[in-house]
């Protein structure tokens, strides 16, 4: 566990061996302060979950359940339930905790400043709606959450990755769409937003595919997981500041459909943050999407014992 030990990460065996694993994310780590690292030791057993390493550090046993109800301390009890991929220092997580006694809140975040401030945040507050799961949430998702378990996913400003080489390490991609709709409860809604247009538009493709999934192909693909309600909508959003071949700022290209637009109003619930800010200093559109979980519950196919979940 992080924190636990003065802050310090405890690393599963050959973690630094590890090298064919694809992230989302660059680093886990981070040089702590003295205050930083005194929060991890006072409150870090409260708000950070003990998480089964697979094969290194912020990866996820196979083995391992995370069961909501019990980490909030209400075994049973079916709460509201929001999920925030890459919270980053929490603010917008930490405020809707706050302003929602009633909901629970899980961060998930694998950077270990970040998960100090969370944890410093939360306890100066008194909050209590609010635990942090020191993981990778690709692998969270896909196999340690139960399926229908959450009301919301969030997914704001994740890193763009912004040269195409690297493209392959962004979190929302079709295998991330099926995660997330795996744990979405019926009705559930996944919101996103982004200020680097490249991004949006992989965003808009992701959500548009998963809900037009072919028809008639396998059973658990017989109806779309997800729906996209905002699919063509705004489609003039940004374009007066946009700039030919700018991957952060570029002209909507339209979706492989043939449709512009997909962009959702700003949701209220999500606080300013210094990535919308340094977003908009910079000229760049700020593009909300958000998907809604059908009522056709994710079925995992059976797939052979050394085969990964998709």
């Amino acid at each position: 566990m992080i924190g636990v030990d003065g802050g310090q990460q405890v690393h599963a065996p050959r973690s630094h061996a590890i090298r064919s694993r694809v992230r989302s994310f660059a680093r886990a780590g981070g040089r702590l302060s003295s205050a930083q690292e005194a929060a991890l030791a006072e409150y870090g057993s409260h708000y950070v979950l003990e998480v089964p390493r697979a094969d290194a550090i912020r990866t996820v046993h196979r083995d391992f359940h995370l069961d909501p109800t019990a980490v909030f301390g209400h075994p049973g009890e079916v709460r509201p339930l929001v999920i925030e991929v890459g919270s980053g220092g929490g603010e917008a997580i930490l405020a809707h905790a706050q302003a929602n006694p009633g909901v629970d809140h899980l961060a998930v975040e694998v950077w270990e400043t970040a998960i100090a401030k969370i944890v410093r945040d939360a306890a100066k507050a008194g909050v209590e709606n609010l635990r942090v799961a020191p993981v990778d949430a690709s692998q969270l998702f896909a196999t340690a959450l139960p399926v229908g378990c959450t009301s919301e996913v969030w997914v704001f400003f994740p890193d763009p990755w912004r040269k195409p080489r690297h493209r392959k390490r962004r979190l929302v991609n079709a295998a991330f769409a099926r995660s997330v709709a795996r744990v979405l409860r019926s009705g559930g809604v996944w919101r996103l937003a982004t200020d680097w247009s490249d991004y949006a538009f992989q965003m808009r493709d992701v959500l548009e595919d998963a809900a037009a999934l072919p028809t008639g192909l396998e059973p658990d693909a017989s109806l779309p997981l997800l729906t996209f309600p905002d699919a063509g909508a705004r489609p003039d959003l940004g374009a007066e500041t946009t700039q030919l071949g700018s991957l952060g700022n570029g002209v909507d290209p339209g979706s492989p459909a043939g449709v512009r637009g997909g962009w959702s109003e700003r949701f209220t619930g999500r606080v300013m943050t210094r990535f919308e800010q340094r977003g908009i200093a910079a000229g760049r559109t700020i593009r909300d999407l958000t998907a809604v979980r059908t009522d056709v519950m994710w079925v995992p196919r059976a797939v052979p014992v050394h085969a990964g979940c998709f």
